[in-house]
């Protein structure tokens, strides 16, 4: 049987990890080898009940994970506190304006824009992308669109490529993501520019199945 908070998390054991945290509330600030809490690798791996769990524990958060939990309040309290967290990165890599609007935060994503994030800033890691190509990835559909539009609405570059010459917009095609498409399209993405593969963004789209998508995009 695991023990370790991390191996709980990642089995999404609810029951155990409460347990745990009843016993030992300190596991909740625990760090893994990448740096990353408990609360972050539960976010990050889906598991959103321990999410919860770990949050009604009513723990102290810091930046990245306010961010991405949607804890304006706790956000705002460690940005008076500490300002250059605004241009910090996470131990994987990512500013605090990369992980609110991929998380589908809009309330964190509209706080650290009125803070005056950095929408060019490039993630640290393979992706080597800007807030927006994250936005579009995130995992959250319902609110994914609100928040590429808080991005877009706030400068954000809609034609920024990220590793492999990637858009946003080949992204939102990929997913299927219509309503992020449209919203991309109408700040001025460019369905024509092409990856490193050479592939549009309608390839994408045709790719993965969507093929209404696909023709929207290549009618331009």
């Amino acid at each position: 049987m695991p023990d370790d908070i991390f191996d709980l998390v990642q089995a999404g054991d609810v029951a155990a990890v409460e347990t745990l945290i009843a016993k030992d509330p300190a596991a909740i600030r625990a760090r893994n080898g990448q740096g990353l809490s408990p609360i972050q690798m539960a976010f990050f791996g889906g598991q959103h009940a321990v999410v919860d769990v770990l949050l009604a524990a009513g723990p102290e958060l810091d930046a990245f994970e306010a961010a991405i939990v949607g804890d304006a309040e706790q956000l705002a309290s460690r940005l008076d506190d500490d300002p250059e967290l605004l241009t910090a990165y996470s131990p994987d890599g990512w500013t605090l304006v990369h992980l609110a609007p991929w998380a589908g935060q809009p309330e964190t994503t509209r706080l650290l824009l009125e803070r005056g994030a950095d929408l060019a800033a490039v993630s640290r890691n393979t992706l080597r992308n800007q807030p927006l190509n994250a936005a579009v990835a995130g995992p959250n559909a319902e609110t994914r669109t609100a928040c590429v539009r808080l991005l877009l609405e706030a400068g954000a570059d809609v034609n920024n490529r990220q590793a492999g010459g990637n858009t946003p917009l080949h992204t939102a095609a990929h997913l299927g993501d219509a309503s992020t498409a449209e919203a991309l399209l109408a700040h001025g993405a460019d369905a024509g520019l092409r990856s490193d593969d050479g592939k549009a963004a309608a390839d994408y789209a045709r790719e993965r199945g969507h093929e209404d998508l696909a023709q929207r995009l290549e009618a331009g």
